[in-house]
């Protein structure tokens, strides 16, 4: 049986202390077997480090890298290493193999290049290749329920332990890293007006449209508490994140809520916020967000600020 998170004796890092301590992280993440991660499905943020040469992946119990889903063939496909490089083979399955939404066609194989996108049936998951940094961020966020009950998308829990993962990655790596923080506007009005399940609806639904149509596979999406939401986003500068706040703020503008036959009034307020030079935690980021939100709440409503 493969390897797994359960297997590893490693923690998730954590970047303090100064040039020593990330030299020795650094050094740490070198000694990491290459591995991949469930980026949904589940246990959501499961690592299975590929330990052997030719490994299975699979609905079977006995597969080397065994994942519950019914839409997962029970020998679905296989990764081979060759030196520092892995293959991806399609083993006849069902449904097919997805690397990076391009089918790999059966029999057929593929180079698996950093941050590839497999999907299998209804699971997503993450390649990282042997000794990249980023395998030690991901060490506790597979061990809990993580999900939230109503919307089915991360919870506040889930959050708080990605934002600090990522926020640490992009320090460390230098790379952009983005957050993007609404609600929606007068949504108490909505739950006196219709209903309290009208207003479940509406937050279901909008889960479905903002998960379904404008995220990216790796792109973590989870509510913050009743009608606040949070998107991380990794590897992405300020100027596309605003752009993506606009898209979302116009789908939910535009989108048509009909609960028991009746349109509902549902528009939102969005704050984005950037890792900057001078921010150094990751709390600031998100609280630079949540004003970024209140500016845009008083600004009038159904708008996107960008913090400052």
């Amino acid at each position: 049986m493969v390897s797994s998170e359960e297997d590893s004796t490693d923690k998730t890092a954590v970047l303090v202390g100064g040039q020593g301590t990330l030299n020795a992280e650094l050094q740490k993440a070198k000694e990491q077997e290459a591995c991949l991660i469930i980026i949904r499905g589940t246990p959501q943020g499961h690592r299975f480090f590929l330990t052997q040469a030719e490994m299975t992946i699979g609905r079977d119990p006995e597969a080397d890298i065994s994942v519950s889903d019914q839409g997962i063939s029970r020998k679905h496909a296989k990764v081979t290493k060759e030196g520092i490089s892995v293959r991806l083979t399609d083993m006849g399955s069902s449904n097919g193999t997805f690397i990076n939404d391009k089918k790999v066609p059966p029999g057929t194989s593929v180079i698996l290049a950093k941050e590839d996108m497999i999907k299998l049936g209804n699971t997503i998951l993450k390649f990282l290749p042997a000794g990249e940094i980023e395998i030690l961020f991901y060490g506790n966020l597979g061990s809990a329920a993580h999900m939230d009950s109503l919307t089915r998308i991360y919870n506040k829990g889930y959050l708080l332990e990605a934002l600090e993962a990522e926020f640490k990655r992009a320090k460390a790596l230098h790379t952009g890293f983005s957050l993007i923080f609404f609600d929606l506007d007068h949504f108490k009005k909505i739950n006196d007006t219709f209903g309290h399940d009208a207003g479940d609806y509406v937050l279901k639904e909008l889960t479905h449209l903002i998960r379904g149509s404008h995220l990216r596979p790796k792109d973590i999406f989870a509510r913050y508490g009743g009608e606040e939401f949070v998107v991380l986003l990794a590897n992405t500068h300020v100027t596309a994140a605003t752009d993506l706040a606009e898209r979302i703020r116009a789908a939910i503008e535009t989108h048509a809520f009909i609960y028991e036959g009746k349109r509902l009034p549902v528009t939102s307020s969005i704050g984005v916020s950037e890792l900057t030079e001078g921010i150094e935690s990751a709390q600031t980021l998100i609280k630079n967000a949540d004003k970024a939100l209140y500016i845009a709440k008083n600004s009038g409503r159904n708008r996107v600020v960008l913090a400052t």
